[in-house]
């Protein structure tokens, strides 16, 4: 079942930048670098993640992208498929935490639906 949000990523411009507002101004902490480009913030429910990314402002679904939990992450690529879901990629992609996959509601808004590896 796809109905448990898992992560909420946040595309940023310039990661520095958004670890500095995100800590020094919001009281968030850094939870973990995953690269040079990505960052999790500690939180208590849902993980936040800064992803850097050179994006247009303005573009629906581009900013702000929803994270589904997968358990079995070829299966709901597959369902959602043969849904006639609008998929993003051709399979599933490798990720930090696990694999991964981009899908868009008829809006044009982007979910990634996440399984994590451990």
């Amino acid at each position: 079942m796809l109905n448990k949000v898992c992560v909420l990523t946040v595309k940023v411009l310039d990661l520095n930048e958004a670890i500095d507002f995100y800590t020094n101004r919001l009281d968030f902490e850094v939870s973990k670098y995953y690269g040079e480009k990505i960052v999790s913030l500690k939180h208590n429910e849902i993980p936040i993640v800064l992803e850097e990314d050179h994006i247009e402002s303005g573009g629906a679904g581009k900013t702000v992208l929803l994270g589904i939990l997968s358990h079995d992450i070829e299966k709901d690529f597959a369902k959602l498929k043969e849904k006639g879901v609008k998929l993003v990629f051709e399979e599933p992609k490798p990720c930090p935490p696990g694999r991964y996959f981009i899908i868009e509601d008829p809006s044009g808004n982007q979910i990634e639906i996440v399984e994590f590896s451990n």
